[in-house]
């Protein structure tokens, strides 16, 4: 029992991806959320487990993948297009949500094929592109007239660009619980304690908005000047 506990957590969280999915097309805005952060969450402990419990395998990693695939790629997807959908936007703004989907699954079939390391990734996180996208649709605070329909179109252009570029993005998984080699993700932790308190869940794309700027900044001065 216990060698399953890591595909376990994936397992229910291909179930809440796929069920946040059906919920996209009754309008039922609660159980999107609150299924998808379930998936963040259950992401978070089938690595975290796997990796403690000395579980990783071939196939845990493959599963998980396509669990991401869904909750990750295929769903932030389907809530853009049925964001433009509502809005009676025209069909190339609709299908512009298929970038999402192609990136997604470029970025996940790579990161398959790659050798896990636990400080970076290589190519903007699917986790943290679905955080972006699911809680700038939902969010509904004051910052809502700027982010008007073809600002969310170039978004969906570069964060698709983001996902299956080389750029190194910082990981959350933590392999040792000491402060110096963790203070960069404790930063990232707190931020977004903090955009919770001021502007609810759904201002969390704020926080992602950071993280791919800070990243950025630092995979190019690393790549430029610290070779």
């Amino acid at each position: 029992m216990i060698k399953n506990i890591p595909n376990i957590f994936t397992i229910f969280n291909l179930i809440l991806g796929f069920l946040c999915i059906l919920n996209v097309f009754v309008k039922n805005d609660f159980e999107i959320i609150y299924f998808f952060y379930c998936c963040l969450i259950l992401d978070f402990l089938d690595g975290f487990s796997a990796r403690k419990l000395s579980l990783t395998s071939e196939f845990g990693k493959q599963i998980d993948s396509l669990a991401d695939l869904v909750s990750f790629g295929i769903l932030p997807s389907v809530i853009l297009y049925d964001y433009f959908d509502t809005n009676n936007f025209n069909l190339f703004l609709k299908y512009s949500s298929v970038l999402i989907l192609v990136s997604s699954s470029i970025r996940l079939a790579r990161f398959n094929l790659s050798e896990e390391n636990n400080n970076f990734f290589v190519g903007l996180p699917t986790p943290a592109n679905a955080l972006f996208f699911i809680s700038l649709i939902y969010y509904q605070g004051n910052l809502k007239i700027y982010f008007g329909e073809y600002v969310i179109l170039a978004l969906i252009i570069l964060f698709s660009f983001l996902m299956v570029s080389n750029l190194k993005f910082i990981s959350l998984k933590f392999s040792k619980f000491t402060l110096n080699e963790n203070i960069e993700k404790l930063v990232l932790v707190l931020l977004g304690i903090i955009i919770i308190i001021l502007q609810g869940h759904s201002g969390l794309f704020l926080l992602i908005l950071l993280y791919v700027f800070y990243c950025i900044i630092k995979s190019i001065i690393s790549t430029r000047f610290l070779k």
